[in-house]
């Protein structure tokens, strides 16, 4: 290999190792900035993991197996909530409007409710209005 050539080859190799470093920095800003949003809070709408995970280990001995089950899913519809809950589909309704339940609505315009809140008011809300 001549001089020549062996100087393009390292050039070559240097712009990659660069390359890659910058990647490897970009990387690791994304992750920062990610972890940032996840410990903010404003990571979505929706609860995270641990937020649920969170709440059945502070709530776990007025919590039932089916509870649990239910809060698997971060959303869930008017159907399956009147199911779970007993509250009537008319009630859910009222409830989303004046923002007792925190819901989402689909692009068809449906109401899926969040399931932590929906377990919120079941345990906590129940409560304080039969007081």
């Amino acid at each position: 290999m001549s001089l020549e050539a062996l100087d393009r080859y390292r050039e070559a190799i240097e712009r990659t190792a660069e390359a890659e470093k910058a990647l490897i920095d970009w990387r690791a800003r994304l992750a920062i900035i990610e972890k940032e949003i996840e410990l903010s809070g404003k990571a979505s709408d929706t609860p995270s993991k641990s937020s649920t995970e969170q709440f059945i280990d502070d709530h776990r001995d007025k919590l039932e197996p089916d509870d649990i089950e239910f809060l698997s899913e971060r959303h869930r519809g008017a159907k399956e909530v009147v199911r779970y809950s007993g509250v009537s589909e008319s009630s859910l309704k009222r409830m989303a409007d004046d923002g007792t339940l925190e819901i989402r609505r689909t692009d068809s315009g449906h109401r899926r409710y969040r399931t932590l809140s929906v377990v919120q008011y079941l345990i906590t809300g129940r409560d304080e209005q039969d007081v």
